[in-house]
């Protein structure tokens, strides 16, 4: 099991509680803000074999961390650069299954075509050194089969998604919420 963005392990250290025979978590920005040595004291709290690998995404390939049945991704995408690329990367290391945690946007109208805003400057206002993207619904489905996932299947959308809709309509501001989405290799 892989956990990309562990920040500090907690779905690791669970995957691995649950049974999990081995366990990566692989983190970079999030580590340099005080989630290492959580996840390091945790590790050493629970007596846990999780293995850590600092790695930037866009260069995760399975000659350097192998290839995993199951690949969690939680708030993760919406940072990169290049979340097509990340995509591709990640399903390069996917053997069965991805479970993908991210913002989502809502636009008024129009969710069902793949877009995604990006936020150019997000890295400054924010203080993460990132820009930031949220790509709609149906542009995290279609950049999943553009990057070889065989199917997918949203699993948890925001609750309020027809409220923040019609707020995005009154307002002209497209609106953001959370998605779940599974991915599989075949």
């Amino acid at each position: 099991m892989l956990d990309i963005g562990a920040w500090d392990g907690f779905f690791s250290f669970e995957f691995e509680r649950r049974g999990a025979k081995r366990v990566l978590a692989i983190g970079t920005f999030a580590w340099d803000r005080g989630g290492l040595e959580c996840f390091l004291f945790a590790r050493e709290h629970f007596k846990s074999k999780v293995e850590y690998q600092r790695l930037d995404v866009h260069d995760i390939s399975p000659s350097d961390v192998g290839v995993f049945d199951l690949v969690f991704c939680a708030g993760v995408l919406y940072h990169m650069r290049y979340p097509l690329l990340v995509l591709e990367k990640i399903r390069s290391i996917t053997a069965g299954q991805l479970i993908l945690e991210t913002h989502q946007l809502i636009p008024a109208m129009h969710e069902h075509v793949p877009m995604i805003r990006l936020f150019p400057g997000d890295e400054h206002a924010q203080g993460g050194g990132f820009p930031g993207g949220f790509p709609t619904k149906a542009w995290v489905r279609r950049a999943l089969d553009v990057a070889g996932f065989a199917r997918s299947e949203v699993v948890s959308s925001t609750n309020s998604r027809w409220l923040k809709k019609l707020t995005a309509l009154v307002t002209n501001v497209p609106q953001r919420g959370r998605l779940i989405v599974h991915a599989f290799t075949r």
